[in-house]
């Protein structure tokens, strides 16, 4: 005769975690550090509201119906409009005592 075997579905989760639980903890782990990196990459990457500018580009294709959204923050504005251009350069540079200009003939 056969017993009727009753399976406790609480005491087998019980011992699947019993059984399981360091790679559940490592498994928990490695996805709150995944999370926790793209939060702050998120918030790294995206400039402050007050600082952007928008600058819209189209493409060239033939359909000029999309557009291309570029944002850039008014500190990197700045630094680029302070660059000068090789017809700014007045080439009369002076090297400290000692040096000699690699590029000089």
């Amino acid at each position: 005769m056969k017993k009727n075997v009753k399976i406790n579905p609480i005491k087998s989760i019980s011992n699947l975690l019993k059984r399981y639980n360091l790679v559940l903890f490592i498994i928990i782990v490695v996805c709150g550090l995944i999370y926790a990196i793209l939060m702050l990459t998120n918030i790294l990457i995206e400039p402050s509201a007050d600082s952007a500018q928008t600058s819209t580009a189209t493409s060239s294709s033939t359909d000029n119906s999309n557009n291309n959204t570029t944002v850039f923050d008014q500190k990197t504005i700045d630094n680029l409009n302070k660059l000068k251009t090789s017809a700014n350069n007045t080439g009369d540079q002076t090297l400290p005592a000692g040096r000699v200009n690699p590029f000089s003939e």
